[in-house]
């Protein structure tokens, strides 16, 4: 990928057709991971709620990466579609959409951001570690789940 190209981290509408792509692509490779019912996707109905802060990098046009949180009502969020497919990667876009929700998350006085990812999602679990998240246990309506990592990070 051309390192020139101009980024540009903003919130999106998930209902888009590029961006709904995305998420189509994000659950198909779930899928491949992990049974249904070690999947915790959000639909994109859901994800179009007052409750989600959903953002997208861009290049013009072209969506490089998407992610999301939940605001949560005991003061948390909840890092939600995190995603970006492996031709854009490389270029810290999962980092910089972290940046993004963390600091969306402190602006709306969250303390607190947790998230759930699978085992094999080695990639993923290093990017949160390096990024300062610890694993907790389930939390929220979260079971325990032998093929689930459960995560936070105080923001404040």
């Amino acid at each position: 990928m051309n390192s020139k190209k101009t980024i540009l981290i903003r919130p999106a509408d998930p209902r888009a057709p590029v961006i709904k792509k995305m998420i189509s692509d994000l659950d198909d490779y779930q899928a491949s991971l992990y049974p249904p019912e070690s999947n915790h996707l959000e639909p994109v109905d859901k994800l179009v709620s007052p409750k989600y802060f959903f953002i997208a990098a861009w290049n013009g046009h072209e969506v490089l990466g998407i992610a999301s949180f939940k605001r949560m009502p005991e003061k948390y969020v909840e890092i939600k579609r995190l995603y970006v497919p492996r031709q854009n990667r490389g270029m810290g876009l999962a980092i910089k959409l972290m940046n993004v929700l963390e600091e969306k998350a402190i602006q709306e006085g969250f303390s607190e951001a947790r998230l759930e990812t699978g085992i094999d999602q080695n990639e993923a679990l290093g990017l949160y570690r390096k990024l300062g998240y610890d694993i907790i246990e389930p939390f929220g309506s979260y079971q325990k789940d032998p093929l689930s990592v459960f995560m936070s990070k105080k923001l404040l």
